[in-house]
């Protein structure tokens, strides 16, 4: 059932004047109202004759009340200002107190986003063994390690949640990428196969990066997964290299690509693609090219879609080397 929204508008208060004083509205009152009550002294008196004979009478008569108002409205108008600046500060901090309510329950619902997304490539292969030991019974002495091992990679997933908080300085060291690659490799290896797309490998041997090995590695799957994800959909395979090297030309910086021949991101997507959210897959999430580039920032790297068209599509990593490009 379809909610009806209110189409009423509801007008918005009036807002006080911050410049306005009530000091000088009191004095310019008060001088004002003195002014008229001093007028029967400075015009002549009551016994004079002549046309002003009727005007000094009823100078004499109105002056003070006059002045009266004068002052008084002075005080009124100042308490007024004050009551709505009072006002105005109270809806301050109420709205205030909505709004940091509303980021706590935003923050929570990404954060569950994000332990969503680290969850779903574990748990995912899991259901792919899974799928496997159901129809061919024979390879369980097979299948039932790898169960176990991607078992412990989604409780891993968990665990890594505890070191969201840690210093940049003190998760940040040196990374061999090779030996990251190879790990990624095993554990997208299941993706690869039920995607019916070959991972490639190409890094110097040594090769290193300065960042946070945990969140490298996280950033660097979400990538080949989204790649895994779209080959699969279009389910005529391909294949996916992951590769790094020195970008060279006095630079200390170390590019790592992710290139696939898979069929593309759309263009409606292009613009948005980091944007938090953004998928083009119904059962995605949209958070992981937003986790990976900001993970890469945090490192003092970056991400970027180099390219991406039917049968090609380039994601580019930098990250800065540790003190030199490889480690011995």
């Amino acid at each position: 059932m379809q909610r009806n929204r209110c189409s009423h508008k509801v007008s918005p208060p009036m807002k006080p004047n911050r410049s306005f004083r009530p000091l000088p509205t009191l004095l310019v009152g008060f001088g004002v109202g003195l002014f008229f009550a001093s007028l029967d002294k400075v015009l002549p008196d009551q016994t004079a004759k002549g046309a002003l004979h009727g005007v000094v009478v009823a100078i004499d008569w109105l002056a003070p009340p006059i002045a009266g108002l004068f002052f008084g409205g002075a005080i009124l108008y100042s308490m007024r200002h004050r009551s709505m600046l009072a006002a105005e500060r109270t809806a301050a901090g109420v709205l205030a107190e909505r709004l940091a309510g509303t980021e706590r329950r935003q923050a929570l619902w990404v954060v569950a986003a994000a332990v969503a997304h680290d969850l779903k490539n574990p748990l995912h292969n899991l259901q792919l063994l899974l799928e496997e030991l159901e129809s061919d019974p024979q390879r369980h002495a097979e299948l039932v390690p790898r169960l176990r091992t991607n078992l412990g990679r989604a409780t891993e997933r968990l665990s890594e949640l505890s070191h969201a908080g840690r210093a940049p300085d003190e998760a940040v060291t040196p990374v061999r990428l090779e030996e990251m690659l190879i790990e990624l490799r095993g554990r997208l290896q299941s993706l690869a196969t039920a995607a019916k797309t070959t991972l490639v490998i190409d890094c110097p041997r040594d090769l290193a990066v300065q960042a946070d090995a945990l969140a490298l590695r996280s950033a660097v799957e979400n990538v080949a997964a989204n790649a895994l994800e779209a080959i699969a959909r279009r389910g005529t395979g391909g294949s996916l290299r992951l590769s790094a090297r020195p970008v060279g030309g006095g630079s200390d910086l170390i590019e790592l690509l992710a290139e696939d021949d898979g069929p593309g991101i759309p263009e409606r997507l292009r613009e948005r693609l980091f944007t938090p959210f953004t998928t083009g897959s119904e059962s995605g999430t949209g958070l992981g090219l937003a986790i990976a580039r900001a993970i890469a920032r945090a490192s003092g790297g970056d991400l970027a879609c180099v390219d991406s068209m039917p049968g090609h599509t380039t994601f580019r990593f930098t990250f800065h080397g540790p003190d030199g490009a490889s480690l011995s």
